[in-house]
């Protein structure tokens, strides 16, 4: 959100930047998002080309259509929608084109959090703590899920993600809490560090 605070106050000129076509602003939105704009797309669709694929056709429709960006509200909830929208179409798309059995319909872990370890025997609990974060991630109702993805994956605050969902900020932290509420039933003991 630009805000009075200097970042906001930041944000609202690399928008008004790329209005004019600078491409100084382009590079420094671009510098800024597409590090969490990719972890949280790759979090949605669990392959890394297909992301990248994602991201880039986010970055070309900021530059075809800056005028659609609320300079109030920064560029930062306009990408994650947009990208969002084209990830959950491209998804739908898949669900459609390939038979029921051939995807497993669960969140890839991101690249970031993979821990390697000399141990196989704490590597293959690692691995099952994993999956089992992953398989209690992928059951969360998508509204739920979204949020924790923006705010773990992408690092977005609570109300940049109201502003990217288009949710009451409120709501996104209602939501939030029943996530991890539930996250903390289905992982029980399993989940906590050693």
């Amino acid at each position: 959100m630009c805000d009075g605070t200097e970042s906001g106050q930041a944000e609202r000129r690399l928008v008004e930047g790329l209005r004019r076509g600078e491409t100084g602003a382009f590079d420094a939105i671009f510098e800024k998002y597409r590090a969490p704009l990719f972890a949280y797309v790759r979090g949605l669709i669990g392959e890394r080309e297909t992301a990248v694929d994602v991201v880039q056709d986010a970055f070309v429709s900021l530059v075809a259509r800056p005028q659609r960006i609320d300079p109030a509200k920064g560029v930062g909830p306009w990408l994650f929608r947009t990208a969002r929208n084209r990830a959950i179409d491209l998804l739908r798309r898949r669900r459609f084109e390939r038979p029921a059995d051939a995807g497993s319909g669960t969140v890839e872990q991101p690249a970031a959090a993979r821990v390697e370890l000399a141990d196989p025997a704490r590597e293959a609990a690692a691995r099952d703590r994993h999956a089992g974060l992953r398989d209690a991630l992928a059951a969360l109702p998508a509204k739920e899920r979204d949020i924790l993805m923006l705010r773990f994956h992408a690092g977005l605050t609570f109300r940049q993600i109201a502003d990217t969902l288009g949710r009451p900020l409120g709501t996104v932290l209602w939501q939030a809490r029943e996530a991890l509420a539930t996250l903390r039933v289905a992982l029980g003991d399993e989940y906590r560090p050693e």
